[in-house]
């Protein structure tokens, strides 16, 4: 038998024995096993062992270094790196001693100073020495880092000196800007200098309140090449002085940031390089992940920045490197309020939360507030008509920019009343907001929150810092609210709006009523928002025909999105290069570098409801075309021909097409 296996080459499947790990393997034939399945059985040449595939292990790799047991080199990797605390070690055996140990991993170094250990740390990346502190015993420049922590606010170093071994404080490093802010301290203005790399807002906006600021710094710091990022500041700069808001210059430089990394990724080093096949892998590849939503955004932003830069002549770009076309429709779903059996049980338990947050919850569903609405809502918002009969609060709509005045409860008023007193008696008179923030409302104090402390400062907007937020989730949690889904109810600041104005509707009030309480300024806002059309009601689309190869199809065979979303892919509007209006549908709906050229191409589909305005397209083409023959170039009258004959062949296809279904009509009737 042995010598029936001898022909076969050693090790021919590249793989070594599981139980010696020796490499010099050769074939043993196939095991069968009852259900036909055949099986690869191997024997080792150096243990003598037989084994299956089944069993077989990849072929270990050399570790590379020698053992530190025995300085054998005969070692290999054992698994996979494993993660430990700030490093990566790799397991390793080693086959001669058969000890294991580890690859990479950092080992403890010790400082011994007159007999006694000092100091002791990982090495690498082993001491981080502190230049030009001096040690207040020995008066050396020899101090390292030991330890970091942080004291009312300030983040405290506690240094070494290898030369005395004596242990002190260094100066201690101030806190982040977004940290002072949560803690209610003042941040220091930053004097404004093109060059750097973060403007202060405020130096900009002297009169705007500090808290309503998101951020007080923009960062040009990670925009890309020295290039762009000095064109996006001259940017900055002139969207500063043509007045635009705050929140749209966080928009810029957060957007045309990441636009300027991609053109440092690809080696652009002008504008004047830019095309639309560049364009193409930016949207596709870089940003192909984000919202739809998200996409539009940059779009536009990035538009009204290409724009900028050819009418200030800072730059000299193609006009047609976004085109509306470019821009993804946007359909609005229907709104996502909370239902009304959680609304029902977080009323049931929010007794337990502290009372000012109890209010907040209450009073921002009852006006159906935006997040920033209700966080800056002023102390003195309540008034009585002069007849006594109604009770009114006031207070700034956000988007609307102006204030708004809605009826209230009586028992809302007495709620405010007490809030008032708490927070004049808490902050003082001078401060002019009904909420303030709170610090220590984590999830290890709910429901009490013995740690929590108040800020002098209106409550943070964003969900994840905002005081109410935070305790209406881990009150959702321990109390398991869940949805019709059965899962855990989803709760943001932003959700009491919608789920107002659902509540408003499912009472029987008029979208009118709605749009007034909301304060919208159009009534279509409200209809797109909290209404939804069946699919297919807002557009009926005829019989069309694919232009891939120019013959006529049934509407019902063109790709299913277009059935399904005729709108996201039409073309009515929309105008060619030359100029000419398009018309019909585009299978492919996504960012085109062949955009204008859409008669021509596979993807374009042409409906039969505009085959008149086909026939006059082509009559106005003809005219052009004689015009290009006698004064025009060879280039642009090809262009021409080639769309003229694409127009005769999708009308005839079209015209063939509508005979055929009225012949078919005809039949059916007879019949």
């Amino acid at each position: 038998m042995e010598e029936y296996f001898s022909h076969i080459p050693v090790n021919a499947s590249g793989n070594s024995c599981p139980s010696c790990g020796g490499n010099h393997i050769t074939s043993r034939g196939f095991h069968t096993f009852s259900n036909g399945k055949e099986v690869q059985r191997y024997k080792c040449n150096l243990c003598g062992k037989s084994f299956s595939s089944n069993y077989l292990k990849p072929p270990a790799q050399p570790a590379g270094e020698n053992c530190p047991k025995c300085g054998s080199c005969n070692t290999v990797k054992l698994g996979s790196p494993r993660i430990n605390k700030g490093y990566t070690s790799q397991p390793c055996s080693c086959k001669t001693c058969g000890k294991g140990f580890s690859k990479d991993k950092r080992e403890i170094r010790e400082i011994v100073l007159n007999g006694k250990v000092i100091h002791r740390y990982y090495d690498p990346p082993g001491l981080e020495h502190i230049p030009d502190v001096a040690c207040p015993k020995c008066n050396k420049k020899n101090a390292v880092l030991k330890t970091e922590y942080c004291v009312q606010g300030k983040v405290v170093r506690s240094l070494l000196c290898l030369g005395c071994g004596q242990k002190f404080k260094g100066e201690g490093q101030p806190w982040k800007a977004g940290m002072q802010r949560r803690m209610g301290q003042i941040v220091p203005r930053r004097p404004w200098e093109f060059s750097d790399d973060f403007w202060d807002i405020r130096e900009f906006f002297p009169n705007t309140e500090e808290h309503k600021l998101t951020t007080l710094f923009l960062n040009f710091s990670r925009c890309g090449s020295d290039w762009f990022k000095k064109l996006l500041k001259t940017y900055i700069l002139s969207a500063i002085e043509t007045g635009s808001q705050i929140r749209s210059l966080y928009l810029y430089a957060n957007k045309l940031s990441f636009f300027g990394r991609f053109l440092q990724q690809q080696c652009v080093m002008s504008m004047e390089k830019i095309d639309r096949d560049l364009l193409g892998i930016y949207w596709t590849k870089q940003r192909g992940k984000i919202t739809t939503n998200t996409l539009a955004g940059e779009m536009s932003t990035l538009k009204m920045f290409l724009n900028w830069g050819n009418t200030k002549q800072h730059f000299s770009t193609s006009p047609t490197l976004i085109t509306s076309f470019d821009f993804p429709k946007i359909f609005y779903d229907e709104p996502d309020p909370l239902e009304d059996s959680v609304l029902d049980s977080i009323r049931d338990n929010i007794h337990i939360l502290p009372e000012p947050i109890q209010l907040m919850f209450m009073l921002g569903f009852w006006i159906g507030a935006r997040p920033s609405e209700l966080c800056n809502t002023g102390r003195d918002c309540i008034s009585l008509d002069p007849d006594g009969s109604t009770w009114w609060i006031k207070f700034q709509r956000d988007k609307a920019n102006d204030e708004h005045r809605l009826p209230i409860t009586t028992d809302l008023v007495h709620l405010i009343q007490q809030q008032q007193h708490y927070i004049k008696k808490l902050h003082g008179e001078d401060y002019p907001y009904l909420f303030c923030h709170y610090q220590g409302v984590g999830k290890t104090g709910y429901p009490n929150y013995p740690r929590m402390k108040a800020v002098k400062r209106p409550p943070f907007i964003t969900a994840g810092c905002g005081p109410m937020v935070r305790m209406i989730r881990y009150l959702i949690e321990h109390c398991e609210i869940k949805d019709s889904n059965g899962k855990l109810a989803k709760f943001t600041g932003a959700i009491l709006r919608p789920s107002r104005a659902t509540h408003l509707i499912r009472n029987g009030f008029s979208l009118d009523f709605v749009r007034i309480w909301l304060k919208h300024r159009h009534a279509t806002t409200t209809k797109r928002h909290y209404t939804r059309y069946p699919a297919g009601e807002l557009l009926d689309v005829a019989t069309v025909m694919a232009n891939l190869d120019k013959k006529y199809y049934a509407y019902d065979s063109n790709p299913q999105s277009l059935r399904d979303n005729p709108e996201l892919h039409e073309l009515d509007g929309l105008t060619m290069l030359n100029g000419e209006p398009l018309y019909g549908y585009c299978s492919f709906r996504d960012f085109c570098p062949r955009f204008g050229r859409c008669y021509t191409c596979g993807f374009h589909i042409a409906s039969a409801d505009k085959l008149s305005h086909y026939k006059s397209q082509l009559e106005r083409l003809r005219t052009k075309e004689q015009v290009a023959f006698n004064y025009g170039s060879s280039e642009i009258l090809d262009s021409y021909q080639e769309l003229m004959n694409a127009l005769e062949e999708m009308i005839a296809a079209l015209e063939s097409g509508n005979e055929r279904e009225d012949t078919t009509t005809s039949s059916a009737q007879l019949g």
